[in-house]
Formats: structure tokens, sequence, C-alpha cells
């Protein structure tokens, strides 16, 4: 999410953009185009989600950031009180008695989606209040972190160039910094390596995206040897993951690192449990892993114009796009993608046959797919147009739920609503995916 700021929002005023001019240079120039969406929908979309956002979000337990509180995890739009936090049960957690959950990656999204609606409404204060309440909790939660999560350099980078807030920029900086302490120079890339996987797991799409982040971090902070460490994570993320015959990549693998510590040329997909994600399946394809994928891709080829990081973006949304559809993963009937694609064999180097799972669908996670066909199509000069309008139709007509005013994360292939354990309706809005669907919206404007 690196381009230049005034590139990304030809909207705003002229004073305005003479000060960016002159403060906004850490990442460089560029020509001044810019594609601003004119969809009706899209404003009071976002509007309305920001808005219940706003009235219902915030969770003000003490236990959570030493008293100053937080993003709840999902709520039920319109009960009184207010149902948070739904379990799979269907019941909340205060109600089992569950552990109270917190997830400050979508607390990171959520202020940046609130500095990309205040760049593009300038003259709009209706949520400076929900900037200042979040701003001290992103800085207590994310000062000097070294997170796994290589996306969020490309967000940190660009919540930098809209609030012009050096902490963001210092964020960015420390996250570079923990990507390439994590770098395995015996290996080429990042392991994860512990007594209980003393073999070696990674996530495709974690470390590639640290990868990318360190290329652009090497750029934009004058530091080679960090371009040089991410050109080593990408090229080893693309020799033992990618499925050339299929133009994509796996969700995670194991079997990493040989006995001698160097890095073992017949990787196979992990399987097993985790504590934060439950049940893994290694050998699959989710569409907010790979968008985020190609978003990182196109960011690092929009920082360095090497055209290799473009290409590796297409041809990861080619098999995804219409009319190939290559594996039928976008339904034709009632449009979007469903939940996963899964390979039937155990390993990159013979990953089996193809099977889409095609009872559910991820609801919010699939609009990031709208931002990378919008990024891909700007690039292209139109490739992706018709796959951007596809998208945009369904981040609108079916993601974006009026009634609810937000995104679920979880539906029926068809856009209904699941049902909880108990029988009641799972028609809770999520923050997750009420993030992405407002990255999605409000990236038209990038």
């Amino acid at each position: 999410m690196n381009t230049p700021w005034l590139q990304k929002y030809s909207i705003i005023p002229i004073m305005t953009c003479i000060f960016l001019l002159t403060s906004c240079s850490w990442f460089g120039g560029g020509d001044q185009t810019s594609t601003v969406n004119t969809h009706p929908g899209v404003d009071s979309a976002v509007l309305d989600i920001l808005n219940n956002i706003k009235q219902n979000g915030f969770n003000s337990d003490s236990n959570i950031n030493n008293g100053m509180g937080g993003l709840y995890i999902n709520w039920r739009y319109g009960t009184n009180p207010l149902e948070t936090d739904v379990n799979g049960s269907g019941q909340t957690d205060a109600a089992t008695g569950a552990t109270l959950r917190h997830d400050p990656l979508t607390e990171a999204r959520y202020i940046h989606n609130l500095w990309l609606y205040k760049s593009q409404h300038p003259n709009d204060s209706s949520f400076d209040s929900e900037i200042a309440r979040y701003t001290p909790i992103i800085k207590q939660e994310f000062a000097g972190t070294h997170s796994e999560d290589g996306w969020l350099y490309d967000l940190f980078a660009e919540t930098y160039q809209l609030s012009h807030d050096s902490f963001y920029q210092d964020t960015a900086k420390s996250l570079a910094q923990g990507y390439a302490k994590a770098f395995k120079p015996q290996i080429g890339s990042i392991v994860k390596i512990n007594s209980t996987s003393p073999e070696g797991t990674y996530r495709a799409d974690l470390v590639l995206e640290s990868g990318c982040a360190l290329v652009q971090a090497g750029t934009q902070f004058n530091n080679p040897q960090w371009t040089q460490d991410g050109m080593s994570i990408i090229n080893f993320v693309y020799t033992h993951a990618y499925l050339s015959q299929y133009h994509t990549f796996p969700n995670q693998l194991s079997q990493v690192v040989l006995p001698d510590h160097t890095a073992n040329p017949q990787e196979a997909f992990y399987t097993g449990q985790t504590a934060k994600n439950g049940n893994v399946v290694g050998g699959q394809v989710r569409m907010g892993a790979l968008s985020q994928i190609v978003i990182s891709l196109l960011d690092t080829y929009k920082t360095t114009n090497n055209q290799d990081f473009l290409n590796k973006a297409t041809d990861l949304l080619d098999p995804f796009a219409l009319p190939a559809n290559t594996f039928g993963m976008w339904d034709t009937q009632k449009g979007g993608y469903y939940s996963s694609l899964q390979f039937t064999g155990q390993s990159p180097t013979q990953p089996g046959d193809t099977k889409v799972v095609k009872t559910t669908k991820e609801a919010g996670r699939q609009a990031d797919m709208l931002l990378a066909f919008h990024l891909a199509n700007k690039a292209t000069n139109g490739r992706y147009k018709d796959m951007e309008q596809q998208m945009l139709n369904v981040s609108l007509n079916n993601i974006y739920i009026p009634s609810i005013h937000g995104s679920t994360y979880i539906v029926n292939a068809d856009w209904s609503f699941q049902k909880f354990k108990n029988g009641q309706l799972n028609n809770m809005v999520t923050t997750e995916a009420m993030g992405a669907e407002l990255e999605a919206l409000l990236g038209l404007n990038r």
C-alpha cells in the first residue's frame, strides 16, 4: 500500500495536496493520476458500516488494553442489551464463561479505514472522535511491534501517509526490523521452528508478504540488506511452495528444514491444530489470503517499479478471474467466491487434484479481492475492469448487508445466514469482515 499519497487521492483540496507534496517524500514520486470511484452505493455503505462500528463496536472492558478498551469481535445489531462476542455455540462469551477475546489486528485495520475516510472527506468530522479514541489504543498495542503478519507493513506505511503521524512510520520500520530478525540465512527465509514443529512450518501468505515488506522497506529506508533478505524470502517461497501447474500457493507448509539445518526441497502441506486457528488445512487456498498476497506484490511493484512483481500478481489473479475461472471458485449463479479450494495431495511437488468447498462462502474477507482487482486493473491499464466491477457488485449487494449495517464473517453459498449450534441465525457483524469490506470500498480511490 505504498503508492505516493497524491497519486491515490485526487479529490483532496489543492492546499491539502500542496502540504502533502512537501511532507510525504518518504515514498518518492510518481504520476498524479487517480481512479476515483463514482458508484452511488459506495459512500452510503461505507458510512453505514462506520456508523455501526462507532455506535456499537467499542468494548470498554477494563481488562482490554489496561482499561483503554478496544473493538468487540462481533455483535448482533439491534439487540438490547447488545449481544456481543458470540461464539460458535450461539452464546456470548460472557454467558459461557469463555476467555475474553480481543483482536488488535481489527483495530489496526479500523484506524487505517478511519484515516482513509478522513483523507477522502476532509471536511467531515463525524469520525474524528473515533480517531482520537483508537489512536492511543493502537500506539499501546503496536509500539515496537515485531508481528509476523507481513501485510501489516503495508497498512502502517499507508496510515503514515494519510495521518502524517510518525508513529506509523516508526511502526512500519519496526515491523521490517522484526522480519529481518526472523530471517534465517541458512534457510534463506522465515521459518517457525519450535519443540512442537522441530522441522519448521510457515504460512506462505504471511512469509511472502514479509519478504515484500522487506523489499519495500529496503527501498524506502535505504537498507540494501533488507532488500536482499526480502528477495531471498520471496524466491524461497516461490521455489518451495508455489504450485506452478495451478499458479497459486497453498496455505501452510511443514517439513521445511532438514536435520543439517538446511532447506528441505520436499516440503509438505501442514495439517494439525493451532491454538489461534483450530484445525489447519495446509493444502488449501482462501480468497482473503490470496488477495492479500496480490496486494503486497502490487505495492512492492509500485515501490520498486520491478515488472516481475506485477507479473507475479497477475499470475496469481488470472486463475480466479472470469472468464477463465480455472478452478470453478467463482459462483457463476450467485456471484462471489466459494469458501476454499483444497488440494487432495500431500505436498507442493505432489499437490494432487483440486476440490472446491461449495457449501459456504467467506463474506467479508473475500472483499479484499475487490481491492486486488482494482489495483491490478489500474497497473495493467484495464485488464481486470470486468472483475473489478463484478467484485464491486458482490461487495455492495452481498457482502454488505443493509439490514445489519455491516458484514458477516461466513455465510451459506447462496449468501443466506448460517445457523449457530443453538439454532439462532449467525447474523453477527464482525469487525474483521467489516474491516476488509471498508478497506476494499475505500481503496477504490487508490
